[in-house]
């Protein structure tokens, strides 16, 4: 495929060739019908009109398959070559556990030390932060992000590390007791790149550059925490539209969590170093692969800032990000000494299957086969359990429905129906009962919320659903101005014709539905999660907490009558 495109610069207007990018085999190389598989997986990619994909496939040692496909720049149909410099978003991460690890096997830090020891600047939380923690997302500190988000910024603002920095020092909460939970958060690597400055008396991006990028001959690699930094031959970021494609703004100005500007043929030379441990040691790759364990005893599939886990029977060592329009992923098979990167500036452009796909077509003959699908859950549903009257008393109450009122009430230790017939109900799991004498099944569907339950009735054929009769409460109490000290945001809660809503002046206004229990309120609009009101010890409401994805209970005043302090 030719094409020719023009590109302007300073007045000057330079013709340009696009051409597709041929495979560069080298080393042992691909048979043609196996190069043929992989290039085929990015034939939508394969046209100047689109954005386009970057992938690299290393196999002990040797780079074995490097392409470009698509335009990296659409505006001047600059097409993507191996050398393209793609921004990669969370696959940053294994670099900001990298530089920490160099300095914990240098005995300049311990991983689990206090964080607050090298940074006291850090704000107690009122437990021990280790590096640990912020690398297997278990410290608990809330993501960046989402805080952002719902103190109104967007994702196209330039974000500055200041701003995270800024952001950290207000924080008065932890999500979560560090170590008891694993929960994603941005902000715990955006600190570990700032521990990283401290301890090494360097900036972050200095130390990756003269420790890791360098020795390694990533000429391709920079962090990027300078939103105004000209880099050349790099990719642009877009979405797909009815109409085309549009552009989705990045203007990052920060590191450790994500701002790793490289190349699809740089990640797979990094991903040999798992291999060769030419930058750390075998030590330290096995520090850096070991998953996370919790302080309940549970270990969870996500170690230090890689994901560890199997795939199809084979160890898999790797990472995905997203960040506006790029999408990235590398896979590491250190069984097979394999690596991939498939790099996308493209939203939908989905690198994390792509990913996958090459590792299938290269590993055919290694790969267990996919298991096959156990019985359905309700095949089991037969046989008879019991009960208590407590467990039972969840699903007492009055269930409107279009063909009548269901309601159900505990009876001598029994669930009964007394409502539009009455009948025995038989438990035949935990949520799900048969009439006695009449040809039912229901299924009683309970929330986190435990006063929130619908309920399933299938009957001859056809099936019902039903939502327990609630009693609202009066919504004016909640009316007014609320405050989140961690995000200076300020909500206002308005009533509405149907109920309540939340308006914030940049994120406009939106509704929140009562759930059903004391206080508790929730909306599908992002970034409004749950609303979960709360009171004083007169009855009065003086706040809410609110919880977001990786943000949980973020805590807002009331604050009629003045600002609190």
């Amino acid at each position: 495929m030719k094409r020719f495109a023009f590109c302007g610069a300073a007045g000057v207007f330079v013709a340009v060739l696009f051409t597709s990018i041929p495979a560069q085999v080298t080393g042992q190389g691909l048979s043609p019908e196996v190069e043929a598989q992989i290039t085929e997986l990015f034939a939508d990619f394969d046209f100047a009109e689109s954005p386009g994909a970057s992938v690299a496939v290393i196999r002990h040692g040797e780079i074995i398959y490097s392409r470009g496909f698509g335009s990296a720049q659409l505006e001047y149909g600059i097409p993507v070559t191996p050398s393209t410099i793609f921004h990669v978003a969370s696959v940053s991460k294994q670099f900001t556990a990298m530089a920490v690890l160099l300095l914990a096997a240098e005995g300049k830090l311990g991983l689990d030390d206090d964080v607050r020891s090298y940074m006291p600047e850090v704000p107690d939380l009122g437990a021990v932060i280790t590096p640990r923690h912020l690398l297997q997302h278990t410290s608990g500190v809330r993501d960046q992000w989402e805080l952002l988000i719902m103190s109104g910024w967007r994702f196209s603002d330039v974000i500055t590390k200041e701003d995270v920095r800024s952001l950290l020092s207000k924080q008065r909460e932890l999500n979560f007791e560090p170590g008891s939970r694993y929960l994603y958060s941005n902000m715990g690597f955006s600190l570990a790149a700032d521990l990283v400055e401290r301890v090494a008396g360097m900036p972050f991006q200095d130390f990756v550059q003269e420790r890791i990028f360098e020795p390694l001959g990533m000429e391709g690699t920079h962090v990027h925490d300078d939103h105004q930094h000209v880099v050349p031959n790099r990719a642009y970021s877009y979405a797909a539209v009815d109409d085309g494609f549009e552009n989705r703004v990045l203007s990052y100005a920060n590191h450790g969590a994500t701002s790793l500007f490289t190349t699809a043929e740089d990640l797979v030379t990094w991903l040999d170093n798992f291999r060769t441990a030419d930058v750390g040691s075998p030590e330290l790759f096995e520090t850096m692969q070991t998953r996370a364990v919790l302080t309940s005893g549970d270990t969870v599939g996500y170690a230090l800032g890689v994901s560890v886990a199997r795939f199809r029977g084979l160890q898999r060592v790797g990472h995905s990000g997203a960040d506006a329009g790029f999408r990235s992923s590398v896979s590491w098979f250190p069984e097979h000494e394999l690596g991939i990167a498939v790099l996308t500036n493209l939203a939908s452009g989905d690198p994390v299957r792509r990913d996958r796909d090459i590792a299938m077509i290269l590993l055919e003959d290694e790969l267990l086969p996919v298991p096959e699908e156990g019985p359905d859950e309700a095949d089991s549903a037969g046989d008879i359990v019991h009960l208590t009257p407590q467990e039972l008393a969840v699903f007492e109450g009055r269930f409107p429905s279009p063909i009548g009122v269901a309601e159900f009430e505990v009876r001598a230790g029994d669930l009964w129906a007394v409502s539009p017939d009455t009948a025995r109900l038989t438990p035949t799991s935990s949520n799900t009962f048969e009439a006695d004498d009449f040809p039912v099944a229901l299924t009683f569907h309970v929330s986190e919320v435990a006063d929130s339950v619908t309920l399933l009735q299938r009957e001859s054929g056809i099936s019902i659903v039903a939502r327990r009769e609630i009693t609202p409460p009066d919504f004016m109490n909640y009316v007014g101005h609320y405050y989140s000290p961690e995000i200076e945001a300020i909500y206002e809660v308005r009533r509405t014709e149907d109920g309540l809503s939340v308006y914030h002046i940049k994120l406009g206004e939106v509704a929140i539905n009562y759930e059903g229990a004391a206080d508790r309120f929730g909306s599908t609009q992002y970034p409004i999660g749950s609303v979960r009101f709360t009171r004083d010890e007169s009855g009065d409401v003086d706040g809410f907490r609110l919880t977001q994805g990786r943000v949980l209970n973020l805590r807002f005043v009331r604050m009629d009558g003045g600002l609190p302090r």
